[in-house]
């Protein structure tokens, strides 16, 4: 419907309203219909065609490559952003997959995502409603009594009857109403979507952070029991007068500190398993043993290009739909202005006895058509019409610093996870060139060639290596879960990206 400009309100000659009541109220409604139609969506053209780059900067600043040609990135980002869903099968973790089917039947987090949803989805229902009539029956009965100077007297009356009504949507409000609803649903559809693939990230995570807290575990006892042995021989040295009762405090020093080292790490291993509990839904009471070592996975994550991402992010798309909502509202108060026009119609009878209302008497009517238009309310709908504009104009603000957030996040961890992978390399190398010298210095020191504070320095930094390299194996891991997560990868391929066709039409409803 067209839209009637200021120019066209000012051209209708005031004689045209001069005419017969019936003349005269059509013509006010045809003018109410256009003024109806002409609310417009307070979204700017800036969010509805938000730009954004051809290829990740972090990728273009790592390779010194230019961005490659708008065709050759579509077609790339298709095979990219399907590579990315089923990201869960690439960890090649058989518990894990086990443990993630556990948690989404059982994670109390996403249960109460699913009533949200339902809820949403019964809201649907009730704003649905109003396509059609509501017929409701009603019964009454009174007595009532009556007083005059000679005598009083008692009436009783009983009434039942149907009723019927419905509103016309003549200008949409109606419709605004269900979409609004419709995109509300979409929205907590999106979210609870998103919910699983962020709870499915987090059990991994937990899983990890695990299996690091295990691994260390078993590497602080087993240099535990290295520095226990090198006190046993170190103590037999010593009273053989080949080395200072020095060397025997401070290797007895290394030892107590190793094995308060050790009971702090069993503690983290206990936090560690119950977090994942949490998770799983189950009582945390930390009975989750990790007996195998964080895997390297050195297969490289397909990015795909930036604009996917709008599409793919389900807490980007809900909060796109949540923007769409606030803006459909803005045309129900818009219309709120407008003549509300009603039909009612009613058919039922009464009478003074109960008994009488079923009998096979003819039952009386009524046709009523209402129309009802708001004229003095000192500014409230206006003032309402306004809190729902400014309502879009919020949420669109949020929405584009939520998108630009989630560009950074991509960016940043894109470029950390290069810098993690460069450090596990180097670290890989100094791990085992450290465990070779602290060997060598143990055995030198046995012969005497070198002091035992070589020893000790030698000791110290192929603990820091391994610690460090199990350490950068887990911020890896972790990393390749946000990269997957910040790119709207889905953990698994038969739920990508639910409702995205339903919902293709939603996005460009208004």
């Amino acid at each position: 419907m067209k839209v009637m400009s200021n120019k066209q309100e000012k051209i209708i000659p005031n004689h045209v309203f001069n005419q017969s009541p019936l003349r005269s109220s059509c013509l006010l409604l045809v003018v109410f219909a256009l003024t109806a139609c002409a609310s417009n969506s307070a979204i700017t053209d800036k969010t509805r065609n938000l730009q954004s780059p051809e290829q990740w900067q972090s990728q273009m600043t790592l390779s010194g490559n230019k961005a490659p040609s708008n065709q050759s990135s579509a077609k790339d980002s298709a095979q990219d952003y399907q590579a990315l869903d089923g990201w869960l099968a690439s960890l090649n973790d058989a518990k894990l997959t086990e443990m993630v089917r556990y948690a989404l039947s059982n994670n109390y987090q996403l249960k109460a995502q699913q009533a949200s949803v339902a809820i949403a989805k019964e809201k649907l229902n009730v704003a649905e409603a109003t396509d059609f009539p509501e017929l409701s029956l009603a019964m009454s009965s009174s007595r009532a009594k009556q007083v005059s100077a000679e005598s009083e007297s008692y009436n009783n009356n009983n009434e039942v009857g149907l009723q019927l009504a419905y509103e016309l949507d003549l200008w949409g409000k109606l419709s605004d109403q269900q979409l609004q609803n419709k995109l509300t649903y979409a929205a907590q559809e999106a979210k609870y979507q998103g919910s699983r693939i962020n709870t499915v990230a987090e059990i991994a995570s937990a899983w990890f952070n695990l299996l690091e807290a295990s691994q260390l575990l078993d590497l602080y006892q087993e240099r535990a029991k290295n520095l226990k042995d090198n006190l046993t021989t170190i103590q037999a040295a010593y009273r053989l007068g080949l080395n200072e009762a020095l060397d025997v405090y401070l290797t007895q020093n290394d030892v107590n500190r190793e094995v308060a080292r050790v009971a702090e790490q069993q503690q983290a291993v206990l936090k560690a398993s119950r977090n994942l509990e949490l998770l799983m839904g189950d009582y945390p009471n930390a009975s989750i043993k990790a007996s195998k070592k964080l895997p390297v996975i050195k297969d490289d994550i397909p990015t795909g290009i930036p604009a996917e991402l709008l599409t793919r992010r389900m807490d980007i798309k809900a909060s796109w739909y949540e923007l769409l909502a606030l803006d459909a509202g803005l045309a129900v108060a818009h219309k709120e202005k407008f003549p509300r026009i009603s039909l009612n119609a009613t058919t039922g009878k009464s009478s003074d006895e109960l008994n009488n209302l079923l009998d096979g008497n003819a039952l009386a009517w009524s046709l009523v058509g209402n129309i009802t238009m708001p004229l003095f309310n000192a500014g409230k709908l206006a003032s309402l019409e306004e809190q729902a504009r400014l309502a879009v104009v919020r949420k669109e603000q949020e929405y584009l610093q939520q998108v630009y957030q989630a560009f950074a996040n991509v960016e940043n961890h894109i470029s950390n996870r290069n810098a993690l992978k460069a450090q596990h390399k180097y670290y890989h190398l100094a791990k085992d060139n450290a465990i070779a010298a602290e060997n060598l210095s143990f055995n030198q020191y046995l012969k005497g060639l070198v002091s035992y504070t070589t020893v000790l320095e030698s000791q110290r930094r192929a603990f820091d290596a391994q610690t460090t390299l199990i350490q950068l194996t887990n911020q890896l891991l972790q990393n390749r879960i946000d990269v997957y997560i910040a790119l709207g990868g889905n953990f698994n391929t038969s739920e990508n990206n639910t409702s995205e066709n339903n919902t293709a039409e939603q996005q460009n409803a208004r």
